[in-house]
């Protein structure tokens, strides 16, 4: 093909768009119009309409991420701390529950060294690490906040029950 016909070619698919696009009326149904569109920055009309809004901007998840961290690991604490007796990371499962207790929750994982991260929607979670249920480890629970693109780091304790 040559340039000239392509160019030719061009404008006519433009000029078709065209009329689709600001046709003011259907011949085929006579009761549909097509409407320019509004500007957002129109004000209010004396007829009571109101500008088309943008629609509004995605929200952000937020992250929290940490360690389970499991201790005591040693009978007696000294002073100076002993490092062999420092709290261990802890490999489990987290349930991750939004503040009101109907909506639904999830669980993830940490990995083999206790670590984990989750993205989740801004809100209030409770979460909870799961232990040995009636027997040692115990873990606490822990209420996080998270803000649209925040990170949060935390570490959640489990209790071995050493004393």
């Amino acid at each position: 093909m040559n340039k000239t016909l392509i160019a030719v070619i061009v404008v006519i698919v433009v000029i078709a768009g065209a009329i689709v696009v600001f046709g003011a009326h259907d011949s085929r149904n006579p009761n549909v119009t097509q409407t320019p569109p509004v500007s957002s920055t129109t004000p209010p009309t004396a007829t009571g309409t109101t500008p088309v809004q943008p629609p509004p901007t995605p929200q952000l998840k937020g992250t929290v991420k940490g360690a389970v961290l499991l201790g005591p690991t040693c009978p007696v604490e000294r002073i100076p701390p002993d490092p062999a007796c420092a709290p261990k990371q802890y490999q489990t499962t987290i349930r991750i529950q939004p503040i009101n207790p109907s909506a639904p929750y999830t669980t993830i994982s940490t990995d083999a060294k206790g670590t984990f991260s989750v993205s989740l929607n801004p809100g209030t979670y409770t979460l909870t690490p799961q232990g040995g249920g009636s027997m040692p480890p115990t873990c606490r629970a822990l209420e996080v906040q998270i803000s649209s693109g925040e990170t949060k780091n935390i570490n959640l304790d489990c209790d071995t029950g050493i004393r």
